[in-house]
């Protein structure tokens, strides 16, 4: 039986990263799927985003609160470094990730490369090469940290590794990802080990596709 709810669209990269917060903490977690722009979804999100927590009669909304509240609230390894810098490191990738990496890596490279034409669209090539050249600046970011320490702000995982996976790895999915990807070593590998952990197995989105 699961401990909390997400309401959520099934394929989400929020959702994703939530998940993962749960999954390392070891919280059972199930999702109620949602339509999206649905008067049930406004309800539960003022502005129709995904994922909204559900932890008994508790309700919580913005992927941040939310994996801030699972990491708080229950037993489980400690998904926020101790160390006062190395937690602002944590919400300043937390930060990045929302502000520029989602709309480079989703929005720019996975949405057009993957999702639009699974929808018979056609993608929007200048969109994709804009996108293709700022996801080069932002895994020189990412290569710089990780020089420092095996994840994002420390040498253990944190909220900033859960959020910035779901982004980098659908990313990596596109050609112009991939052949980025082969230029950034410490990414490249930082995403393989986020891959064998359990914390993947029990919440990839694309799983159940492949089945």
């Amino acid at each position: 039986m699961s401990t909390i709810v997400f309401h959520s669209q099934p394929m989400s990269v929020y959702l994703w990263t939530a998940s993962l917060v749960a999954a390392e903490k070891g919280v059972p977690w199930s999702v109620n799927v949602l339509e999206p722009g649905s008067d049930t979804h406004k309800k539960l999100h003022p502005f129709a985003r995904s994922p909204v927590l559900q932890h008994g009669a508790i309700f919580l909304y913005e992927t941040l609160a939310i994996a801030h509240y699972i990491d708080e609230a229950f037993e489980g390894p400690a998904l926020q470094p101790a160390d006062g810098l190395e937690r602002a490191e944590m919400l300043r990738w937390v930060s990045l990730v929302n502000a520029h990496m989602f709309p480079t890596m989703t929005n720019g490279l996975a949405k057009q490369r993957l999702l639009v034409p699974m929808r018979g669209g056609r993608p929007d090539e200048a969109l994709i090469a804009r996108a293709a050249t700022e996801f080069v600046h932002q895994l020189a970011l990412i290569e710089k940290d990780l020089r420092h320490h095996e994840f994002l702000a420390s040498d253990e995982i944190s909220l900033a590794d859960c959020f910035l996976f779901p982004h980098l790895h659908f990313a990596s999915m596109t050609a112009e990802g991939d052949g980025a990807l082969k230029c950034a070593p410490l990414s490249s590998r930082w995403l393989e080990r986020i891959r064998g952990r359990p914390s993947f197995a029990a919440t990839d989105q694309l799983r159940d596709l492949a089945a």
